[in-house]
């Protein structure tokens, strides 16, 4: 089963609806991380019906959405945040240790605007990058294991 993640919109609409329509047919899951919460709104807008879960950013002022959230899909626990709470621009120590903490299996922020991705014994770890510089990522989880996948509008 497949999410995609996307984070830090910041106006750039335009990408933000490339990423989730390329994605239509094969998503199981769409994960906004935050900071354009008016631009994932036009997404919910135009396609009412995909599946989502989504948290506040530090530029989605007056949000009444968390900023952050655990769910599980797919028999795995995916804790995600838009990373700000956990101070991301200075390491990523504080947010996985929170991660592993409450036994999330997949951990997902953004804030930094720059991808990352990694397995950290039993976590994984993704920053899908800033949708405004057309990064986003996915996440799939099959009973193989979790693959953590970098993409690019480029």
């Amino acid at each position: 089963m497949r999410i995609v993640v996307l984070s830090d919109a910041h106006r750039a609409t335009r990408k933000l609806f490339e990423a989730v329509e390329m994605h239509l047919n094969d998503a199981d899951l769409f994960i906004f991380l935050g900071d354009g919460e008016d631009d994932f709104d036009e997404i919910l807008m135009a396609y009412p019906k995909i599946r989502y879960e989504r948290v506040s950013g530090n530029c989605d002022w007056n949000s009444k959405y968390p900023t952050s959230k655990i769910i599980d899909f797919n028999g795995k626990r995916v804790f995600f945040t838009h990373g700000h709470p956990y101070h991301v621009k200075h390491g990523y120590e504080m947010i996985k240790q929170h991660a592993k903490t409450i036994g999330a299996d997949v951990c997902l922020f953004g804030h930094t605007h720059t991808q990352f991705s990694e397995y950290d014994g039993d976590l994984c770890v993704m920053n899908p990058g800033a949708i405004t510089n057309g990064k986003y990522g996915m996440v799939d989880i099959v009973p193989s294991g979790i693959m953590l996948i970098e993409c690019s509008l480029e």
